[in-house]
């Protein structure tokens, strides 16, 4: 699908059919984003196109930050894989899973920390556009609802220790008095409209308990 691993084209896909989106905000000029980074309220995330389980993805707490993020995005850009933010989610996965796997991932990590992957080699950087979506406080979990034809299943997952983010925490819970059911029905309508035959869905809630979508993905793995 031409949206897949985009969130660019994501957008799109989902305004035109009137999905309840987070507030997203896609610039492809830097004057243009650095004047409306001059009229928003912080904090906002800051999101790469492309990237899954929470990478790539920051949260920006002031408008020098903004500014410094989206002169990267229109300088030399943004490698397709955060490899910081990738050892730093390791030690935190020693950290909570204190297994062989675990420690075998920390030190993958090290090693990407100095060689960088075939995959950041060809696939280049991230440039010429920056994405931000609202953020959306008071939110301790995410929901992913998963709709494989006529039938759906749900995840909760819930938001790292100190961190905003919910994807890949690893913290999961299946119980089905979870889920609220207007996330199952939004999911459900969209892939309808949409003609998807797999599409996972992930909704927080708004201060209004609104279920708001972040994002949408055909490739998935139920445990993050």
């Amino acid at each position: 699908m031409f949206h897949y691993d985009d969130k660019i084209a994501q957008k799109s896909l989902l305004e035109s059919i009137n999905a309840p989106l987070i507030p997203t905000h896609i610039f492809f000029n830097r004057e243009d984003a650095i004047q409306w980074s001059n009229t928003i309220n912080f904090p906002i995330v800051f999101k790469l196109s492309t990237g899954a389980g929470s990478s790539n993805v920051k949260l920006v707490n002031s408008q020098s930050d903004a500014i410094q993020l989206i002169s990267k995005s229109f300088g030399k850009g943004h490698s397709p894989l955060d490899r910081k933010a990738l050892f730093k989610d390791r030690i935190w996965h020693i950290k909570r899973d204190k297994d062989l796997k675990s420690i075998l991932g920390f030190l993958k990590g090290v090693a990407r920390l100095i060689i960088p992957t075939k995959f950041e080699i060809i696939y280049g950087n991230e440039k010429n556009y920056v994405y931000f979506q609202d953020f959306i406080p008071n939110n301790q979990s995410d929901i992913r609802i998963i709709v494989i034809g006529k039938r759906a299943f749900g995840i909760k997952r819930n938001v790292r220790e100190g961190d905003f983010r919910a994807s890949g925490s690893g913290s999961i819970e299946y119980s089905k008095d979870l889920f609220d059911q207007r996330c199952i029905e939004i999911s459900f309508n969209i892939s309808k409209k949409l003609n998807f035959n797999c599409m996972a869905y992930d909704y927080v809630f708004d201060q209004s308990d609104n279920p708001l979508l972040v994002e949408i993905s055909y490739g998935f793995n139920k445990n993050v």
